[in-house]
């Protein structure tokens, strides 16, 4: 590998070389879930709202409640979402990936951090991590555990005799059509539950934060929020969101570095930022 080669900046990964780089990495994981966690909490709403509409019996029919499957999606597919980006951002081991459970391994390591996780926070982080890799990816154990259900469900008196059949022409598509009351109330339990330790991880976060920002020398004076330099604040605020934006460019510009189509010369920051490209260039969707 030539020298030149060898003293290319890898802009795959962000260096932490000094404690104001910690507190910003751990800063943009905090807000991460701070955004997703409201959204979240919001849409563990909407199931309450449906529960309330659809959990109701007939104690003279004792028909089936039955939830419509575009209502039931609608706010699970919106949970999910938002489950999926909180977890990026708590406990992703991908090799280019940017998430909590493993920055505090490099925190403690750098002595930017001194606080040892206790044992039930590392076990929920475990715990989600193994979430993550399971949502996120269509394991082939699905495949192996359909096998398995199909061969132990196979009524007793025909155990032996009977044999499954993979159904291979016509390729049977189901739909969900409708979802029964337990599927609802089971939405609900699981909601709360991961709202609890979503909480529990960001305030072990923000403690982390605190934690180095004590040990900042010259505290600097903050212009729009609470003017207690003392301690760390965490303070929301809104804002509008515009397509021509430092938002936009820093999407453009991280999908250019994850192409390793970025070098970080100005011709290939002009080409990707959307602020400063035409029409003809190519953006991410």
């Amino acid at each position: 590998m030539s020298k030149n080669k060898q003293q290319q900046k890898n802009y795959k990964q962000f260096s932490i070389t000094k404690l104001e780089d910690a507190l910003v990495s751990l800063g943009s994981l905090i807000s991460g879930v701070v955004v997703n966690l409201k959204k979240y909490k919001q849409y563990s709403e909407e199931v309450d709202v449906l529960i309330t509409k659809y959990v109701k019996f007939d104690e003279e029919t004792e028909e089936e409640v039955l939830i419509p499957a575009d209502e039931y999606d609608d706010i699970n597919d919106k949970l999910l979402y938002r489950q999926r980006e909180i977890l990026k951002f708590v406990s992703d081991c991908n090799k280019s990936s940017f998430s909590y459970i493993d920055l505090r391994k490099i925190l403690l390591k750098g002595n930017y951090l001194t606080t040892q996780l206790d044992k039930d926070m590392a076990e929920l982080l475990n715990e989600l991590l193994n979430v993550r890799n399971w949502t996120f990816h269509n394991p082939q154990s699905l495949m192996v555990a359909t096998e398995e259900v199909m061969e132990r469900t196979i009524p007793k008196e025909l155990k032996g005799i009977a044999k499954i059949q993979p159904q291979i022409n016509p390729l049977i598509i189901t739909h969900n059509s409708h979802y029964d009351v337990p599927m609802l109330l089971s939405l609900s339990l699981h909601t709360d539950r991961r709202i609890s330790q979503f909480e529990l991880i960001l305030e072990q976060m923000k403690a982390d934060y605190n934690e180095m920002y004590q040990k900042v020398e010259n505290k600097p004076f903050y212009i729009i929020g609470p003017k207690d330099t003392t301690k760390a604040i965490f303070y929301e605020r809104s804002i509008p969101n515009r397509f021509v934006s430092s938002n936009s460019d820093i999407s453009q510009i991280s999908m250019a570095i994850q192409k390793s189509k970025y070098d970080g010369s100005v011709d290939a920051f002009n080409k990707w930022a959307i602020s400063n490209s035409g029409d003809e260039e190519e953006t991410t969707e």
